[in-house]
């Protein structure tokens, strides 16, 4: 029995979950409040049979009870793993464990490094840096203690000696990133020296890297970690530990270019801030800031560099470029909206500001420039018609097609509309000479019948993944697939890796968890499709878990329901519920009760409708 199942089979989930929910029995489930967002009427559920939760209300999160670890914890399905693996007492493989023990380590080396950093940031030999960062950067000693600031003197091996005397060897500082490989054959030496050091964690507060920013002359001006087995910049935003608490409280996270963007904001108060580190923001990173935040704001000076920069960082996070990869872009940032509700804007800065300088002269400034941060696609739209005057009708028709990419990218026909009013004011024409612009190019091919399918055993989901590892052609149109679609936290891992083309040759004496299911679905006999094929199956897949999850919801409402006419009697709730539907307003004391009745009616309406759909 491999680890995993091992402990979903040691562990109650409703007792695991209900240590911090407070649940009640609901029929043969439990509910209580959403632990991940504010509610007042219960519409999280753990169901006992399936080993799952769900929650019904504004967040639509789901899974088992590794997922439950990931989103409560805010870590990784390997972190999940050794915590739950802790909790029952299921010992994980040795090549597990030596994984975990080896980035422990380096991670430890890290930590005495920052601790080395800082003893000499307070000793004698760290006054210019003390100088810099209370009189140049305006930081207090709290804010400097916060972030472990600390100083390199400019000396070889200071720190080589320091970790040496700690039991530390040679071969593991270099691992680390801490220590640099001589040229001439010699010791290694500190890779840092000469800086004010910035210590890196990753989001659960462990040190992983560290960033120096260079006194006086020199290059480069601001120094990180190289990449390491702890260290991925594509992967890790600076400041995440301490800006998730924010983050989450205000739905926003600021994402800003370098360290001092997020120190001196944090300072000021504002402590929603992430840097990118000199690279531009990736999915990878997108993905993290899902798990804190549904707004990402790009925080950007507003200078051609500075909205360069912004454009990187959307280009990366979005893919785009020229007009038609803005419409591309477009269509990404509408997906993402839609399967992982994130609300990407951009912030442009008063000229010449930057977030450090913003927040400390004029805090109600940078409040007002994240607040009134302009949704992408009105931002791309700026960019593009940015020093155009559309003199002449030749001109504005040129402009318009410059704009139409964008334009048809964006799905919502009230958005679109209000757009396109706001373009034509600007330039001049009539509203309806941009519509029929756009109707001509955006004329597609009638839509193909989908076909349909029978219900899968074993479960869709278990179906819908297999079928992905068999047609990797597939990533392209699904890759904003929502991991929450799959129950189990070990097909979301494989659905990470697979979408990001991640996924590992599993060999035959390999005991990890991934692998072994990555093996088994990968051993399933599948048939051997087209393309076409392929996404239609997966389309009908994804129709069946969908229409599944409404019928869960269904059941567990008819569940309460029942229980309610055990209690109040039939007659009772027949009453209640006639009443709501009519559009009475209910009592306090049955308020909940009336919102069930309506909430079972419109569920099964939803599910009549799909099946009528499906079945034309």
């Amino acid at each position: 029995m491999d680890a995993v199942t091992e402990i979903k089979r040691r562990i109650d989930p409703a007792e695991y979950i209900g240590r911090s929910v407070k649940l009640s029995k609901s029929g043969r489930n439990f509910r209580g409040l959403c632990p991940f967002h504010t509610e007042k009427t219960p519409s999280f559920y753990v169901f006992i049979d399936r080993g799952s939760w769900r929650c019904f209300g504004s967040c639509g999160e789901g899974g088992d009870v590794f997922s439950f670890v990931q989103k409560r914890e805010n870590v990784d399905f390997r972190e999940a793993l050794r915590i739950l693996a802790d909790e029952t007492g299921v010992e994980l493989s040795a090549r597990a464990a030596e994984q975990r023990t080896r980035s422990e380590r380096l991670s430890s080396i890290v930590s005495a490094a920052v601790d080395f950093y800082q003893q000499q940031l307070a000793g004698e030999n760290g006054a210019e840096a003390r100088s810099y960062l209370a009189d140049r950067r305006g930081l207090t000693q709290e804010t400097i203690e916060t972030f472990r600031l600390g100083w390199a003197p400019d000396e070889w091996r200071l720190l080589r000696d320091y970790l040496l005397g700690r039991g530390y060897t040679d071969e593991d500082a270099l691992a680390a990133g801490v220590l640099h490989e001589s040229d001439s054959e010699g010791a290694p030496y500190d890779r840092f020296r000469g800086r004010v050091i910035i210590p890196i964690a990753d989001d659960r507060g462990a040190f992983v890297g560290l960033g120096g920013r260079i006194l006086g002359e020199g290059e480069p001006k601001y120094l990180n970690s190289p990449q390491t087995e702890i260290f991925d910049k594509g992967r890790t935003l600076y400041a995440l530990d301490l800006a998730g608490p924010q983050a989450r409280e205000s739905g926003a996270v600021v994402v800003v270019e370098g360290y001092l963007d997020v120190i001196g904001p944090w300072q000021a108060g504002f402590r929603n801030l992430v840097a990118t580190m000199g690279t531009s923001l990736t999915e990878r990173h997108a993905a993290r800031l899902t798990r804190f935040a549904s707004r990402v704001v790009l925080a950007m000076d507003p200078d051609s560099a500075g909205m360069a920069a912004a454009e990187r960082a959307g280009s990366l996070l979005l893919d785009f470029g020229s007009p038609e990869g803005m419409g591309a872009a477009q269509r990404s940032a509408e997906a993402i909206t839609a399967d992982v509700d994130i609300d990407l804007r951009v912030a442009p800065l008063p000229a010449g500001k930057d977030p450090d300088d913003l927040t400390r002269e004029d805090p109600e400034a940078w409040g007002a420039a994240i607040e009134n941060a302009a949704p992408f696609a009105r931002f791309l739209l700026e960019r593009l018609i940015a020093g155009s005057r559309g003199d002449s009708p030749l001109e504005a028709s040129r402009i318009v097609d410059r704009l139409r990419p964008v334009l048809l990218a964006v799905r919502n026909p009230v958005e679109r509309s209000a757009h396109i009013q706001s373009i034509a004011r600007r330039l001049g024409i009539a509203e309806r000479a941009i519509a029929d612009r756009l109707r001509v190019e955006g004329r597609r091919a009638p839509a193909v019948p989908e076909a349909q399918v029978a219900p899968a055993r074993p479960p869709a989901d278990e179906v819908l993944l297999s079928t992905l590892l068999h047609n990797p052609g597939l990533r392209a149109d699904l890759r904003h697939l929502p991991a929450d679609l799959f129950l189990d936290a070990l097909d979301r891992e494989i659905l990470e890796r697979w979408l990001h083309d991640e996924l590992e040759p599993a060999t035959e004496d390999d005991d990890d968890p991934v692998a072994l299911r990555l093996r088994n679905l990968r051993a399933r006999r599948e048939p051997l499709l087209s393309p076409a094929e392929a996404r239609e199956r997966a389309s009908d897949l994804i129709r069946h878990i969908v229409r599944e999850r409404l019928i869960q919801r269904q059941s567990a409402v008819t569940e309460e329901l029942a229980e309610a006419e055990r209690t109040l009697g039939a007659g009772r709730v027949t009453e209640v519920a006639h009443l709501a539907w009519l559009g009475a307003l209910p009592s306090e004391e049955t308020l909940e009760l009336a919102q069930m009745a309506i909430e079972q009616l419109e569920l099964g309406l939803s599910i009549h409708r799909r099946e009528e759909r499906d079945a034309s």
